[in-house]
């Protein structure tokens, strides 16, 4: 006898972040739901089930609904080459107002999805301002004095006088291991804090005891050789601790990054110190197994966090975001026993994370949301479009003069081969950087671009 599977005259294949099913603690795929029951598949045949739980996305609230089903009838339906099928049918009311609700909102999003551009529908859904997408600053310039301007009232940050971190500087980028190079340190520091408008600020009358050599995105941004040790050489004669910043490896980058961590570990030696390195790509743990005097430190490539400057728009709490992988007791045993990281790299973000146990380094005030080794800026400027991306061997670095601007009230910007956001509460709200240091950051590191 064949069996006829019941209509159930519904939506198939709704996207699996909309709805999720667990059928005797099993997760399955569902293939198609109405009021009246949903369809499923499994890759094993599927017993009758002793309980059904189902997730419901609540656009509304961020976060997802969970029903315990009620079930009124379970039947095989179909065995295929690779799958079994199976639909279950239930008069649950609680799971037909959960099925309405996410149907009225799904397709509101589908109608929108074929009538309006990305803003229109960010508009709808979350209250994304579409109508300040025109709005931009002509020049990068322009928008970092608005972005640096000195408050009318200035906020109070007399905490950092009795919680005092170590303040750091990242040079990452020529121009800045030019000036640093040509200018005496105490000149050079009061130009870096005034061409960025920010001598107004308690942070640049903290005494700087760090550079961070190098860049963390681009491996092209990296000094040259003798550039390298010029900068760890004054460095070293001004007095400061020297922590350096490397991207991530390819494979065309291993054997010239070993020959150089040796020629630094040698240079260690002889100045009696050691030198932290950022690390980004596993590979580099490996390549400072050997060398006692170089010191690895997690980088933010590989500490990652949700940050982005579009989520304020969405709704729901952002507490689900406070911890990330460094919270696990496990992955920091391992980073401590395998790698010799007990230093991890954070970047203000927007928010305030619960962080672990063990040294943190905050970035501020911006933190990077996307990185291409493909540069799109190095796309645009060679070939006319950022989509014409092919891996840069020999750069002019056009980042000098060009970067990406993007509406003035998402607090963005390209920068080199990277998306970066402003956090624009870290630098005015003494609430929030005492937060952090509260949560155990010990060391400011200061980028601005």
């Amino acid at each position: 006898m064949t069996l006829i599977p019941p209509e159930l005259f519904g939506v198939p294949m709704i996207p699996f972040g909309l709805l999720s099913a667990f059928v005797n603690k099993k997760e399955v795929r569902i293939t198609e739901f109405s009021e009246t029951g949903f369809r499923f598949r499994t890759a094993k045949p599927c017993s009758a089930p002793v309980n059904i739980r189902l997730a419901f996305w609540q656009m509304e609230l961020s976060s997802y609904q969970e029903v315990s089903l009620s079930v009124t009838s379970f039947s095989f339906e179909q065995r295929y080459d690779y799958f079994y099928e199976y639909t279950v049918l239930t008069k649950d009311p609680v799971y037909r107002s959960a099925v309405n609700a996410l149907l009225g909102w799904y397709g509101s999003y589908v109608n929108l999805k074929l009538t309006e551009d990305d803003s229109e529908l960010s508009m709808a859904l979350t209250g994304y301002p579409a109508e300040q997408e025109n709005i931009h600053f002509e020049t990068f310039a322009a928008q970092k004095q608005a972005w640096f301007q000195e408050p009318d009232n200035l906020p109070d940050f007399s905490f950092l006088n009795t919680n005092t971190p170590e303040l750091a500087i990242e040079l990452d980028r020529p121009e800045l291991y030019t000036s640093y190079l040509n200018m005496n340190f105490s000149d050079w520091l009061s130009q870096y804090w005034a061409s960025n408008h920010l001598s107004w600020h308690p942070l640049s009358r903290l005494q700087l005891t760090r550079l961070y050599i190098g860049n963390q995105f681009c491996h092209l941004l990296f000094p040259k050789e003798d550039v390298l040790f010029a900068l760890m050489d004054k460095a070293w004669a001004d007095g400061l601790a020297i922590t350096l910043s490397f991207s991530y490896l390819r494979e065309f980058m291993l054997k010239p990054i070993q020959q150089l961590l040796e020629t630094l570990n040698f240079w260690c030696q002889k100045h009696q110190t050691t030198v932290e390195i950022v690390v980004n790509d596993w590979a580099m743990t490996d390549l400072l197994t050997d060398f006692p005097h170089l010191h690895p430190i997690l980088g933010v490539l590989i500490n990652k966090r949700r940050k982005d400057p579009r989520l304020s728009y969405k709704k729901g709490e952002l507490s689900a975001l406070s911890e990330n992988s460094i919270n696990a007791d496990f992955y920091r045993n391992f980073l401590a026993e395998t790698c010799r990281i007990t230093r991890y790299e954070e970047e203000s973000c927007g928010y305030l994370p619960e962080l672990s146990e063990g040294k943190h380094s905050l970035h501020l005030p911006f933190y990077q949301t996307n990185t291409s080794q493909y540069c799109p800026l190095y796309a645009r400027c060679k070939r006319g479009s950022r989509g014409a991306q092919t891996l840069p061997k020999d750069c002019p670095h056009w980042c000098r003069e060009y970067a990406f601007l993007y509406p003035a009230h998402l607090h963005m910007l390209g920068r080199y081969n990277s998306l970066f956001a402003l956090d624009t509460g870290i630098l005015r709200s003494p609430e929030l950087l005492g937060g952090w240091l509260r949560e155990g950051v010990d060391r400011l590191v200061v980028n601005l671009l």
